[in-house]
């Protein structure tokens, strides 16, 4: 039997996690852990571990596995946290550089939108939760059907040692004033809607900085500066790798070209998993042009949004450099007809 947790990425989950797997090793016995995001990764998952028991943890469900947890009636646990608290957790205790973890946490709030009102889903939330460990845990029991006593419950807490890591909220306060300015505006662009509890309901404005995107002959770097089209048409830039949230969507992307890239056309292709949409831009003099291109995604999207910046032609000397994209979804999204959705469906 599969038992299922969502949540943001940083200590809560991890506590969350770690109570699901104490409550199920002690009612049923040892059990793994899965990572999963989609139906595929939990089949391919199941099949690695070679048992019928486990906790599948996802930090950026998909939208057919909320799907198939709702058909099949199952219970899951979803820990919800700030998003700056999940991004300080990353930066501060894992080490991950602060773009990446902005990246990771935007994902995960796009992707947990829809399980939050989903049947089955237990509310979990630091603040609330985390000083009542015991309530906590006798609640997720419950809603698991764990079967376990409160001895068991009283033994479990006494293990979970994490249970005591809640960052204290002026530490990662102090952490966030404490970046550099374009730092800060880079995280709050694209996590300001989540941490303003506007992602559910009407329009939705994000904004990915240029820190965000990569070069796209070099993936593993980013494109913070400018880059040069010096070469065979290819793709330059490409990025930032972040799940949105289901609806109708408008990007407008910005990039400053210089003298000779402005003799050049370039074509801003949107993908998933699949191409959902494509423009073109044709600067005709130095310095900045955008293009503005609409695009859907229906309650089954599961991948991240790629933003890919091509040259069409060879180009002997030139460079671009990203300024950045603002997305805006559309009031009306939750109410989008299916075939306006079709080109993002799986």
């Amino acid at each position: 039997m599969l038992f299922f947790v969502m949540g943001l990425p940083g200590h809560f989950s991890e506590w969350c996690e770690a109570v699901c797997v104490g409550l199920v090793e002690r009612a049923l016995g040892p059990t793994p852990v899965i990572h999963a995001n989609t139906l595929e990764e939990l089949a391919l998952g199941a099949m690695r571990s070679g048992a019928s028991l486990g906790i599948v943890s996802s930090r950026q469900p998909g939208g057919r596995l909320r799907a198939a947890l709702v058909e099949n009636r199952r219970n899951f646990i979803v820990a919800l946290d700030d998003p700056a608290m999940a991004i300080a957790d990353l930066v501060l205790d894992h080490g991950v550089e602060l773009a990446a973890a902005t990246q990771a946490v935007a994902s995960s709030c796009a992707a947990l939108i829809g399980y939050r009102s989903a049947p089955g889903a237990l509310i979990l939330q630091p603040d609330r939760d985390w000083p009542q460990q015991a309530a906590a845990v006798a609640t997720i029991a419950r809603h698991l059907q764990a079967g376990i006593d409160d001895a068991k419950i009283v033994d479990l807490l006494a293990d979970l040692a994490a249970g005591d890591a809640m960052r204290p909220l002026q530490d990662a306060v102090a952490w966030w004033d404490g970046l550099a300015a374009a730092d800060r505006e880079m995280a709050a662009g694209a996590l300001a809607p989540y941490i303003e509890h506007q992602e559910s309901g009407g329009a939705l404005s994000i904004t990915w900085a240029r820190d965000l995107f990569f070069l796209g002959d070099r993936p593993d770097e980013r494109a913070a500066g400018r880059v040069d089209i010096t070469g065979r048409a290819r793709c330059l830039v490409q990025g930032p790798h972040i799940m949105l949230p289901p609806g109708s969507w408008s990007l407008s992307l910005t990039i400053l070209f210089s003298r000779e890239a402005a003799e050049h056309e370039f074509v801003v292709e949107i993908c998933t998993d699949r191409p959902l949409a494509s423009g073109t831009i044709r600067p005709r003099q130095e310095g900045s042009a955008a293009v503005v291109i609409d695009f859907a995604l229906d309650e089954s999207a599961e991948h991240p949004i790629d933003i890919r910046v091509s040259s069409v032609r060879a180009a002997f000397d030139g460079a671009i450099t990203v300024v950045g994209a603002t997305l805006v979804r559309a009031a009306a999204a939750a109410g989008v007809p299916s075939d306006a959705l079709a080109v993002a469906s799986k």
